[in-house]
């Protein structure tokens, strides 16, 4: 059996990509494993501007970490439902870290034999100067990457 990877974020994108997943993994009985990453704001971001939110932010951190993986325990609930997955054996996982690193370790740790993701088209600008998901998990994933544009 086939293992396909499908990274969503809630995105058009990421739901088209999820689309053609369920397209590909009909065709090869594939088990497809839908999976998104919580990646939570950090206290440098804010430092960064002069702020000091140390102690309120370990405060609320937990709190915070707790609500957004709620949140997208729901759009990945809600996204695969709405996906016709019939008779193909599916996993959804809410993971938390750094999007593109979580991406690639489930897809190395698990041998997965394909990943189709979304890209949702940043300028040339914003490539340079904050990277692209998509793009890491291009340049390093252990298998191909099927990339559909939002």
């Amino acid at each position: 059996m086939k293992k396909i990877l499908i990274p969503v974020d809630g995105s058009i994108a990421s739901e088209k990509a999820a689309m053609k997943a369920v397209e590909i993994g009909k065709l090869i009985n594939a088990e497809l494993t839908f999976v998104t990453v919580v990646n939570t704001p950090t206290e440098d971001k804010y430092s960064y501007f002069g702020m000091n939110v140390e102690h309120a932010f370990i405060a609320n951190c937990e709190e915070m970490l707790k609500n957004l993986m709620r949140e997208e325990t729901k759009m990945l609930d809600i996204l695969v439902r709405n996906l016709n997955c019939d008779d193909l054996m599916t996993t959804k996982r809410v993971v938390v870290g750094k999007p593109s690193v979580e991406i690639l370790k489930i897809a190395t740790d698990e041998k997965f034999d394909l990943i189709v993701m979304g890209r949702r088209g940043l300028s040339n600008m914003e490539r340079i100067f904050i990277g692209s998901i998509t793009q890491k998990v291009i340049s390093q994933a252990p298998c191909p990457v099927m990339v559909v544009n939002g």
